[in-house]
Formats: C-alpha cells, sequence, structure tokens
C-alpha cells in the first residue's frame, strides 16, 4: 500500500494540534501549582509571622471580635484604637470600687472609682478618680491632664498607679510611653443626678496605641 505525502495543510493542523495539547497539560500543571495565589503571590493565615508573611498576601482574621478584618500587626505606621463607655452608681457616703475601663497591650489597665463627696445621707455629689496601673514589666513614662488644667509628667514604676480626680463633669487624658510605644487614653467624665440619692458617674473615651 502506497502512503501519500501528507499536504502542507494537515502538517500545519497536525502541529497546531500538538501545540494546543501541550499547552493545555502545561496551563493545568501551573494552574495546581498556583491555585492559593493571587497575582502569582501566595498567603499566608493572619496568625502568621511578619517573617513569614514578608512578600506575601495576609488573609484577614476568621473569628473572634475582629472577624474578617486584616490583623494590624501587618498594617504600618496606624495606630490601634479601642473605645470604652461605662457608667457607675454612686455608693452612698462608700468609696466606690475600682471597674476596670480599659486594658492596653503591653502597658497595663486604666480603672476608674466613682466616689460620693457629699458626707449628708441620700444627697450625693459624684466625683471620679482615673487610675492608670503599670503593668508592663517596667518604669513607664506618664503624662497626665484634667481639662485645660495644668500637665503633670513622672515615672510610674511597675505595678503603681497613677491617678487623676475628676469632680463634676469635665475631659481627661493619659499618656503613656515605654520604649518608643505610645498610648493615648482621652476620654469624659459625666456625673449626673448630683443632690439626689441615685446620681451616677458615666466615663468614655477612646485609645490609641502605637507600637515603634
Amino acid at each position: 500500500m502506497k502512503i501519500s505525502r501528507p499536504s502542507p495543510s494537515m502538517v500545519v493542523a497536525g502541529i497546531a494540534l500538538f501545540v494546543s495539547l501541550g499547552g493545555t497539560s502545561v496551563a493545568a500543571v501551573s494552574y495546581a501549582t498556583r491555585a492559593g495565589s493571587v497575582d502569582g503571590k501566595s498567603a499566608v493565615y493572619a496568625g502568621a509571622s511578619l517573617n513569614d508573611a514578608a512578600g506575601k498576601l495576609v488573609a484577614t482574621n476568621r473569628s473572634g471580635t475582629d472577624k474578617g478584618r486584616l490583623p494590624g500587626k501587618f498594617v504600618a505606621d496606624v495606630g490601634r484604637t479601642q473605645t470604652f463607655s461605662k457608667s457607675y452608681e454612686v455608693a452612698d457616703n462608700t468609696p466606690g470600687a475600682p471597674q476596670v475601663v480599659s486594658s492596653i497591650k503591653g502597658l497595663g489597665q486604666i480603672t476608674a472609682t466613682c466616689n460620693d463627696q457629699n458626707t449628708v445621707a441620700g444627697n450625693e455629689d459624684p466625683t471620679s478618680t482615673v487610675t492608670f496601673i503599670n503593668g508592663s514589666g517596667v518604669a513607664v513614662n506618664v503624662a497626665r491632664r484634667v481639662g485645660n488644667g495644668d500637665g503633670a509628667i513622672s515615672v510610674a514604676l511597675n505595678q503603681t498607679a497613677t491617678q487623676l480626680t475628676v469632680g463634676g463633669s469635665n475631659t481627661f487624658e493619659f499618656h503613656v510611653e515605654r520604649d518608643g510605644q505610645n498610648a493615648i487614653i482621652q476620654g469624659g467624665i459625666r456625673q449626673d443626678g448630683r443632690g439626689t440619692p441615685n446620681a451616677i458617674c458615666v466615663i468614655f473615651g477612646v485609645v490609641t496605641q502605637a507600637l515603634p
């Protein structure tokens, strides 16, 4: 049997088929290899270290209060913020118990106490004491101010308290610094029901924390 020579068109078609089949297999292998990548960059989970995440994409948090959000440690030059808002009843002629207002990562806590400065029973006059408790393990710098008054600056040793007192309603501010890590606590205190047996203290504000 004589086999005829393929025509030029048949040769071209065969080459095209071979290339297309080969290209498809290469593309499949390439896709499988990069299935977890976006624009050629692989991703790491939200709890990865900065070294592991270098040059890669980062996933958002899967759970918790920051669910669906990018972890702050991966965002440069952006301070971490948290808000607080609490109210306390005045204990008539009795010192109030300190209540934790906010915890500041790596630095300590802010507490508030609502006291009665009127000694007449049933006639309450609220006053608030706001305290920063140093829980950093080392000494820190602390600046504090009530309203537009003169500020005070001191060094707080570990596990010591730095206080300010707000009589009536006013604003307050703490600035805490440790080795370049800064936290600014700004807030206001409202004291309602003065002269009644049911006075309360309301404290609210925001903590802005910046890492070095």
